[in-house]
């Protein structure tokens, strides 16, 4: 007599579907501040920018200390997650690399964000050399007092 099979329990575990966001990118190289031979890679949101530790270093106290704590590693070099957005890291390391001079030819309304930025980073970090080039700028194009405008024109 054919014994009708019991059924099985099934051993698997349940696979659990992670439901990806189709929106969500990975990890993004920065286009022009990701460097073949860095030996650092700071994260800001999902964009890396592999740089020179020692170019940070020397010009900013902030980061020479910052650097000298441990770190986690990914792909196989030092990483710092930072805590600014990825187009505030980018001013301040571009400010680094372009050794510390601003290159915004006109100082309007559209390049004060850019000069706002490098500003606020350059000096959170602080870096002041740039710091007192944008303050300076600041004060000839856009005077304090009355006075100092009507000289300006």
């Amino acid at each position: 007599m054919a014994h009708p099979q019991s059924p099985q329990p099934d051993r698997k575990r349940p696979r659990l579907e992670l439901e990806a966001d189709p929106d969500e990118k990975p990890f993004v190289n920065h286009p022009t501040l990701y460097f073949d031979d860095g030996n650092l890679i700071l994260g800001a949101g999902r964009t890396l920018f592999c740089v020179h530790k020692s170019l940070l270093s020397k010009h900013s106290t902030v980061l020479h200390d910052l650097l000298e704590r441990p770190h986690s590693r990914f792909r196989g070099l030092t990483h710092v997650e930072m805590e600014e957005t990825a187009e505030e890291v980018e001013a301040l390391v571009n400010v680094i690399y372009d050794g510390l001079r601003i290159e915004v030819q006109e100082l309007t309304v559209e390049t004060f964000p850019t000069l706002a930025n490098i500003l606020r980073m350059a000096t959170k970090y602080k870096i002041t050399h740039p710091c007192e080039d944008i303050v300076a700028r600041i004060r000839a194009e856009w005077p304090a007092t009355l006075a100092q405008h009507d000289v300006k024109e």
